[in-house]
């Protein structure tokens, strides 16, 4: 319904000298808004909560450590993805909750699933907004496993480039049709990459419009999604409501 009332909204025709200028905020208020609700109902995805949950119950009477230890990794990747202590984390924080994340994921595709990261030690302590990353490679997993019998491969990239933070998350998986993947991340077509764009137009308000995901992808080529980070430059605080309320 919020969503419904700001379109409905951003399309009237505002009055006066500085009508495009009041549009087009509407407009950047309606997509900021979208993004956090998107955010909020994908931050745990309900089939991951199923199959991680399936999967520690279907160790507990052959590996009862094992469901015990996968169940830990459950509890603190939820803990992390649910939390709200402001909008940015470091990324060795990020990282350690994909690593829960992976760890899950295993438990259901086994060997199938390789995960490989090269992060070099200085961008460990790197601000990055809250949330960035893991969607990156919970997206990787998802085109890259999901619909597929084949062994896939995840890399995570991270290190540093002059005057920025460069992180990838790479996959061998189906790919995308690049038109496709422009009109998704423009918000102009639906699908499963939704969590692509949700962590676009937050890196765009917390760095600027030059700072959005660099996606490169064919069909049947896989994708890989990198962010820039610049290591020297204030991030804007990330809104999460209308002007005047509480995030």
């Amino acid at each position: 319904m919020v969503g419904l009332r700001l379109r409905k909204k951003a399309r009237r025709i505002a009055s006066g000298p500085d009508a495009d200028y009041e549009q087009l905020m509407e407009l950047t208020r309606e997509q900021l808004v979208e993004a956090q609700l998107r955010s909020l109902r994908a931050q745990i995805s309900p089939h991951f909560i199923y199959n991680s949950l399936n999967a520690i119950a279907g160790l507990i009477p052959t590996d009862p450590v094992g469901a015990r230890e996968l169940l830990v990794d459950f509890a603190d990747f939820t803990r992390y993805s649910l939390g709200t202590e402001g909008d940015f984390t470091t990324l060795e924080d990020e990282l350690a909750a994909v690593e829960h994340y992976v760890v899950l994921e295993k438990a259901r595709f086994g060997q199938r699933l390789q995960v490989s990261l090269d992060i070099a030690p200085e961008v460990l302590g790197l601000e990055i907004p809250f949330l960035s990353v893991q969607p990156l490679v919970e997206n990787a997993v998802r085109h890259g496993m999901y619909n597929s019998e084949q062994t896939g491969h995840v890399f995570v990239q991270a290190k540093d480039v002059d005057t920025f933070s460069r992180i990838s998350v790479e996959d061998d998986g189906v790919g995308a049709d690049p038109q496709f993947m422009a009109k998704v991340m423009r918000g102009q077509a639906e699908g499963s990459h939704v969590g692509l764009r949700n962590v676009d137009l937050r890196l765009r308000q917390a760095y600027g419009a030059g700072y959005g995901l660099e996606i490169e992808t064919a069909i049947d080529s896989g994708m890989k999604v990198s962010m820039r980070i610049p290591k020297f430059k204030t991030p804007s605080r990330i809104i999460s409501a209308f002007p005047g309320e509480q995030a």
